[in-house]
């Protein structure tokens, strides 16, 4: 985080300060991995007073500051993980496979809509009050059109519910985070992905 910040400064004196910061690498357990158990800060990286400044700085040169996020992805190494309450299945009745994490050697899954919510929330709780980011990304949510999806016991829901369900997000987190915060989103398809 220190060695970011420095960079930051540096950055913002040569006047590039009509910016987003989207700072991807931060979670706890490393970079897309046991999501979505991503707080407090990755220790690796730094303290939590440092990454805290890395927002300050931000804010103090009207900076946007996005920590990342990513309630697409929930891997079986996450608290609460489980196939019944938490994934998203195919029309085979196979779990819906998302990322694969190769430095991990580990595969998440698609989250079933409304599953991660509690999540998504208690997160946001820590971070805002943590961090103070005035902006926030989550990864994958606003390039795709969500995904039709099948329930443990075999009910198919049409993608139309993803959407609602990641829309209400987008809006919950843009109220608590306060004065409109902007959301960032970007990512791949909504198929399979990684090895």
């Amino acid at each position: 985080y220190v060695d970011t910040a420095r960079a930051l400064e540096r950055a913002f004196r040569y006047g590039l300060t009509d910016s987003v910061v989207v700072f991807h690498n931060w979670q706890y357990w490393g970079y897309d991995y046991r999501l979505p158990d991503i707080f407090p800060p990755n220790p690796d990286l730094g303290t939590w007073d440092e990454f805290r400044a890395l927002g300050e700085l931000c804010r103090q040169h009207g900076v946007l500051f996005a920590p990342h996020d990513n309630y697409t992805d929930w891997y079986p190494q996450a608290d609460g993980f489980s196939y019944e309450k938490v994934v998203s299945f195919d029309a085979n009745g196979e779990p819906a496979r998302g990322w694969y994490n190769a430095a991990e050697q580990t595969r998440a899954y698609h989250v079933s809509p409304g599953a991660a919510r509690g999540h998504l929330e208690s997160n946001l709780h820590l971070i805002r009050d943590a961090f103070h980011p005035n902006a926030y990304f989550i990864d994958v949510w606003g390039t795709n059109g969500g995904l039709d999806y099948w329930t443990h016991d075999g009910q198919f829901r049409p993608r139309t519910v993803y959407r609602k369900d990641r829309d209400e997000a987008f809006a919950w987190i843009r109220n608590y985070l306060g004065d409109n915060a902007p959301q960032i989103s970007e990512g791949g398809d909504d198929q399979d992905v990684g090895a």
